[in-house]
């Protein structure tokens, strides 16, 4: 495995608004349903320099990271620590929102973390299953069951 750092990109169309889009990332309600059972909480509100939090459904810290950028509905640019890496350094991850007619393009590049790190940690099916899982919820308003291949 290559410790070198990589832009690990994502991406899914989605038969949704980005107005819609952006609240299920911004919301924790929305969040909880397809983010591995995850809140995300903000404490200034969803602009830059503000920090978040991810938390799981006993209230444990699971990811933390600061706004970098935010432009509602459109782009919005973080740091990502894991909790359950300690020794990770914060990467940096951006969600970019594109309209299609009615349809979205949600892309997600997590930037800034070693190949290593990020195979270690099943990063990249992680994020493939919170697509799709955000993809099915918005769809048909039923987020997937987590595979036991990815529950903590």
């Amino acid at each position: 495995m290559s410790t070198n750092p990589s832009n690990h990109v994502y991406g899914v169309i989605l038969n949704s608004t980005p107005q819609h889009v952006w609240q299920a990332l911004t919301d924790p309600t929305q969040t909880q349903k397809y983010f591995f059972g995850s809140r995300i909480e903000v404490e200034s509100g969803w602009k830059a320099g503000s920090d978040y939090r991810f938390t799981d459904t006993q209230g444990q810290l699971t990811s933390s990271g600061r706004i970098l950028e935010a432009k509602a509905q459109s782009h919005l640019k973080m740091t990502f620590k894991p909790a359950w890496l300690p020794d990770a350094k914060p990467s940096t991850l951006s969600w970019e929102l594109q309209a299609l007619d009615s349809l979205t393009l949600l892309q997600l590049t997590h930037s800034d973390i070693d190949d290593a790190t990020f195979e270690g940690a099943q990063m990249g099916v992680g994020w493939i299953f919170v697509l799709s899982s955000l993809k099915s919820l918005l769809e048909t308003g039923k987020a997937l069951p987590v595979p036991s291949v990815l529950a903590g």
